[in-house]
């Protein structure tokens, strides 16, 4: 009978969550945080112009974005190692055009060349919901 007690408080032990931290939650949910922080950043970097989905970002020049929806997101997730980092893809109207966009890469337009720089949230296996909501899809855009 102590034999079973024993493996069920030890079993037990194994799948209890571990418990938030004094410092603003869950490890995972500090990295959440600090990467949230940082995409801010590049979002808000001078050349940047960002729009979430169905709002349009004004680059100039008779330019302008408006992300539609997102085909692709395989992105690794930063608290996961992976063989392939992954994409996002999103389809935009760009100046009135419908048109497939991949993150990181540069494409023409009649307007000149942008850039589809930045992808906000990052990719992140087992968000901590409860301790911070996912927000929506922000992406950033600037002429190459």
């Amino acid at each position: 009978m102590r034999a079973l007690f024993i493996a069920v408080f030890t079993l037990a032990a194994c799948t209890t969550a571990p418990a938030p931290d004094a410092g603003g939650g869950s490890e995972l949910a500090q990295q959440i945080r600090a990467d949230l922080s940082r995409l801010d950043g590049e979002l808000a970097a001078e050349g940047v112009v960002a729009a979430g989905i169905g709002e349009a970002a004004d680059l100039g020049g008779g330019l302008t974005i408006r992300p539609l929806e997102v085909i692709e997101d395989s992105r690794c997730p930063g608290n996961v190692v992976c063989v392939w980092a992954g994409r996002v893809r999103l389809r935009a109207e760009i100046s009135g055009v419908a048109r497939e966009l991949t993150l990181g890469e540069t494409f023409e337009t009649p307007h000149g060349a942008v850039t589809f720089a930045v992808a906000s949230p990052g990719a992140w296996n087992d968000w901590p919901e409860r301790e911070i909501p996912r927000p929506a899809y922000r992406f950033g855009f600037r002429r190459a």
